[in-house]
């Protein structure tokens, strides 16, 4: 019995991945939505605010945009616009070593109106040779 409980231990404590737990993120609220929120940032890339003044100058016409500790961490933004409406966006973020890869999927519709999208997370602070970015539009 000493045994079998022994190496149930081992296969759990073997497959604890203590990688994952150190890599957190979150989803950044931003202050309007799309249609109504017009960032000076590149489209289709990631544009990383590391401190107060970056933070101010993109968001200076949204005095309520919350506040992000730059100290500790990075908010990621990521700017698109659709050719035409938008069904879905589907986003996917993985670690591997210091790089953050950042996958977005954007599943447009038939509708004829250009629609910007945007997305924001708060990550562990690094800096823009660490981000790997891939947006990719697909009509379905």
């Amino acid at each position: 019995m000493k045994i079998i409980l022994s190496i149930l231990m081992l296969i759990c404590l073997c497959g604890c991945d203590s990688e994952s737990e150190d890599f957190i993120y979150q989803e950044y609220q931003l202050p309007a939505k799309a249609g109504a929120l017009d960032l000076n940032i590149e489209t289709d890339k990631a544009v990383l605010i590391n401190d107060k003044v970056e933070f101010q100058s993109v968001f200076s016409n949204f005095p309520n945009a919350r506040a992000v500790d730059l100290k500790n961490y990075t908010l990621l933004l990521v700017k698109g616009v659709s050719t035409s409406g938008i069904r879905e966006i589907k986003k996917t973020i993985s670690k591997t070593d210091n790089e953050y890869i950042f996958t977005i999927y954007v599943e447009r519709d038939s509708t004829a109106v250009m629609e910007p999208w945007y997305l924001a997370y708060i990550i562990p602070k690094t800096s823009d040779e660490n981000i790997t970015l891939s947006v990719t539009y697909e009509i379905l």
